[in-house]
């Protein structure tokens, strides 16, 4: 490509405003210039520049899209620690991920919802209650539907305990129990908050906490009261090949980026362009893989 010669190493603010005018990458460094061009000049557009992002980002360029894709690769090259090609396959994963043949259909109408019912996009996540990574996206994740997406998304909440996690299970069939008497969410922090204190115990004390009856929820818990839900969703999620946690359906695409605050954004606000334009801004065309 035009290109390669410049993008070997690091890039200037002046050489990258003079090679992809349409992308501001001033607040980058001169080390992620480099890797923000080279994932440039590797991936294409997804939208109707039917080009490499870098000429997709040259002035007077009419691609509506490029310029949030720009954003996106922008995001991951600022955080250092991922190598080029691994941004460049995740970025394709996460346009391939639009495709209607792409998306599953989990359900959502057996677990507890956090954010506007009516809201156009639903989150699905398959977590374990003994999971730290599990417990590290809870708030974003629940910032993002009662907050800066509020009425744009919401969170359904799905059970998916590994065998080696023995109280996720446990704290599972609890949670439903909360969530019956409405206080599924406090559960859920509180029990996210103790990952290495759930004991029978320590689950009655956490019930208390929340004007639950401790006692009884242990009893109907293991009566066994709770079982088909937790049952119903690992089956769910065991169909959907899930080998980790925690794992994100949005609007059926399973989610390729971090769980934090801007690729959860950024992928609410990309879904809700897809589906008011049926395809990217600027092009009915679907999304592609790379070209051989």
């Amino acid at each position: 490509m035009w290109i390669a010669f410049l993008i070997a190493a690091a890039v200037s603010a002046e050489q990258a405003k003079q090679l992809v005018p349409r992308a501001d990458l001033s607040s980058l460094t001169d080390a992620q210039r480099g890797v923000f061009m080279e994932v440039a000049d590797e991936v294409f557009g997804y939208a109707g520049c039917q080009e490499k992002l870098s000429r997709c980002l040259a002035a007077g360029v009419k691609d509506e899209h490029a310029p949030r894709e720009a954003a996106l690769v922008k995001q991951l090259a600022s955080e250092g620690s991922v190598p080029t090609a691994t941004i460049v396959q995740m970025v394709e994963r996460y346009y391939d991920s639009f495709e209607p043949k792409k998306r599953e259909k989990p359900r959502t109408d057996n677990c507890a919802i956090l954010g506007d019912p009516k809201a156009k996009i639903t989150i699905v996540e398959f977590a374990d209650f003994q999971c730290p990574h599990c417990a590290v996206s809870a708030r974003p994740l629940h910032d993002l539907v009662t907050q800066t997406e509020k009425g744009k998304a919401r969170l359904c909440s799905k059970y998916f305990p590994w065998p080696m996690h023995t109280r996720a299970r446990i704290a599972a069939a609890c949670a439903e129990y909360a969530r019956a008497r409405g206080k599924f969410w406090q559960w859920s922090d509180t029990v996210f908050a103790n990952q290495d204190a759930l004991e029978d115990e320590q689950l009655r004390g956490y019930a208390k906490d929340i004007g639950l009856d401790g006692d009884e929820m242990l009893k109907e818990v293991f009566a066994g009261k709770y079982d088909s839900v937790v049952e119903s969703h690992i089956r769910e999620g065991t169909a959907l090949g899930i080998d980790s946690t925690p794992t994100l359906y949005l609007n059926g695409r399973h989610f390729e980026l971090p769980i934090a605050p801007f690729y959860l954004k950024h992928s609410v606000d990309d879904e809700l362009e897809w589906q008011k334009q049926k395809g990217f801004a600027g092009s009915a065309q679907k999304p592609r893989g790379r070209k051989k």
